[in-house]
């Protein structure tokens, strides 16, 4: 009979886990070209941080193992990526959610939960948070586990994995910073807290020294913790919605209820939850999307489970009712307005403008997108002029325009590309670079248009 019913959890989980890759197949898919660009010009050479400026901790993009030597080089390659981290992270977030509730069935629940969910929290967008609960979920497994049988094993896994997830966000550091005091707290033991500590020193060791070896130790720490807490700071927030606060609520207001719920039922291990919970949304707090709050999704459908399973029958059939009714409401009208066969960033336009723009240069040509199609380098397999790339938001551009500058005047490029229409909060993004748009339209004219986007080539060779 055990064997039996082990049988059937697996066979619903494949089902489960099959059911919402055939959904993610059908929605618009959206890998940001950040997964592309930076991986592709690491492995040109190009140094992060002093000459790849970006404010975001290696993970899979500036480790010489990235996407891109292992092989996401493609959309129809990262749309492969996303169906992988998705179908593991049902996988993980079963054995999670089967130790902890201690029900198969139970278990199961919380990954129908997941595949309800999941897309409608831009589960349909491939970035580095999509990455974080093949961590985050291990680590807590191995927590919880600690917290029944005390064996340091445990715990030292725990602080490994969370030390992996802080490779890839640094926003992790707030979750770990509050494990630690956890673990200081409930064990009444210096040694439980010290090996949590050296397994998440681990990861940070080989970053240091991978930085060190670079030499741009300076370089790296102004963009990831300078440059975040100022600049970054002020420019680039993007506070939640009241709408976008609303269509979170029946997942993570529910959540947050439970643990209330559960705090004053004294449940064990509602604490560890609720910090992963907490820790996790930390994730959304510098810039509000619902892709940044994939880290705390699962943590969150945990602890609406729980409550099902904790709560009273009178009390548990009237809020599943309104929870359904909130539920249609929401991911109804989402999965009908983003049923559509389009991959964003490499529609026809895109092609059509690598097709051209590989019909005027070569591989490995220098050439330069102002204000357009960053991640056109990668699929052109050309570089930017000096050896210089930076995305052109405000925030990046206000630090980094002299460097562009530099690197166009002592590399000039062989063909420009430019929206000089582009905006972002309502603003022209060449706006924000005025300099280089004054030194492309002294040097530069146009010669073709792929749509807004304009095709520029050097003036003295017009002439000639």
């Amino acid at each position: 009979m055990r064997l039996k019913l082990t049988n059937y959890l697996f066979l619903a989980l494949l089902a489960i886990i099959a059911v919402h890759l055939f959904l993610l197949a059908r929605l618009i898919f959206f890998p940001y070209p950040e997964l592309f660009i930076y991986p592709y010009l690491t492995a040109r050479g190009l140094i992060p941080y002093q000459q790849i400026l970006d404010q975001h901790f290696p993970g899979l993009m500036f480790f010489p193992i990235n996407l891109y030597t292992l092989g996401m080089t493609t959309p129809e390659a990262a749309r492969l990526w996303q169906f992988g981290v998705v179908a593991t992270t049902h996988v993980l977030l079963f054995l999670v959610a089967k130790k902890f509730l201690k029900s198969g069935k139970w278990a199961l629940l919380v990954n129908l939960l997941y595949l309800l969910w999941q897309p409608f929290f831009e589960g349909y967008v491939l970035w580095i948070d999509s990455f974080i609960p093949l961590l985050l979920l291990p680590s807590f497994y191995f927590l919880i586990r600690w917290q029944r049988d005390r064996k340091r094993r445990d715990i030292f896994w725990s602080g490994l994995f969370m030390g992996l997830a802080l490779l890839f966000k640094q926003v992790v550091a707030p979750l770990a910073v509050l494990t630690s005091l956890l673990i200081l707290i409930f064990s009444r033991k210096l040694k439980p807290f010290l090996v949590f500590a050296l397994a998440f020193s681990i990861p940070a060791v080989f970053l240091v020294a991978y930085i060190l070896k670079l030499g741009i130790w300076q370089d790296f720490f102004y963009w990831t913790v300078t440059f975040n807490l100022t600049t970054f700071a002020q420019m680039g927030r993007k506070y939640p919605r009241l709408l976008d606060l609303i269509k979170s609520l029946p997942v993570f207001g529910s959540a947050f209820f439970a643990l209330i719920w559960l705090f004053k039922k004294k449940r064990k291990n509602f604490i560890w939850l609720g910090s992963f919970l907490i820790g996790s949304l930390f994730f959304a707090y510098a810039r509000f999307d619902f892709i940044h709050l994939q880290p705390a999704l699962p943590f969150a459908l945990l602890a609406l489970v729980l409550l099902i399973k904790d709560w009273p029958a009178r009390i548990l059939k009237p809020a599943m009712v309104l929870f359904i009714a909130a539920s249609f409401i929401f991911v109804t009208p989402f999965y009908k307005g983003m049923s559509k066969d389009t991959v964003l960033f490499y529609s026809n336009k895109e092609k059509q403008l690598a097709a051209k723009l590989l019909s005027i240069v070569v591989p490995g040509h220098t050439i330069f997108a102002l204000a357009t199609t960053p991640h056109i380098y990668q699929m052109t397999n050309t570089l930017p002029p000096g050896r210089v790339f930076v995305f052109q938001f405000p925030w990046f551009m206000v630090e980094a325009e002299e460097k562009v500058l530099e690197g166009l005047r002592d590399n000039p490029p062989k063909v420009i590309i430019a929206e000089p229409q582009a905006t972002t909060g309502g603003i022209k993004l060449v706006s924000y670079m005025p300099q280089i748009d004054n030194f492309v339209k002294r040097n530069y004219e146009r010669v073709d248009k792929i749509g807004q986007i304009e095709i520029l080539l050097p003036k003295e060779e017009l002439k000639e």
